[in-house]
């Protein structure tokens, strides 16, 4: 005796073709998910390396600062001179020359204007 009507809740092609665009949507949704993930990801490593280049800038800038201070001074730009035995000559105060300018206050003033 064989049993006619066995399986009464047969999965159909209708029911079959749910399932597919229902793990196709899932699926879909999680790619998307996980490229823009990604894509976040990347952009905040690039965000991370331009601040690291920014901060190193800055201390290079810094770095050219503090230079540029110490060449300012007199005592420092006179080591450094030395330091790169350049051919200029320390300055002797003794020899140097102050001229006095004498401006008669009562003398008239030639001007161009």
């Amino acid at each position: 005796m064989e049993k006619r009507n066995r399986y009464k809740n047969r999965i159909g092609g209708f029911m079959i073709l749910r399932l597919f665009l229902a793990g196709g949507l899932v699926l879909g949704a999680g790619a998307g998910y996980v490229y823009v993930r990604n894509e976040h990801v990347l952009c905040g490593n690039e965000i991370g390396l331009v601040e690291r280049q920014i901060g190193s800038l800055d201390q290079e800038i810094e770095l050219w600062e503090l230079r540029i201070a110490a060449v300012r001074d007199r005592h420092e730009l006179s080591r450094r001179l030395r330091w790169v035995q350049s051919d200029l000559a320390d300055i002797d105060l003794s020899k140097v020359i102050e001229i006095q300018s004498v401006s008669p206050s009562g003398a008239p003033v030639a001007s161009a204007y």
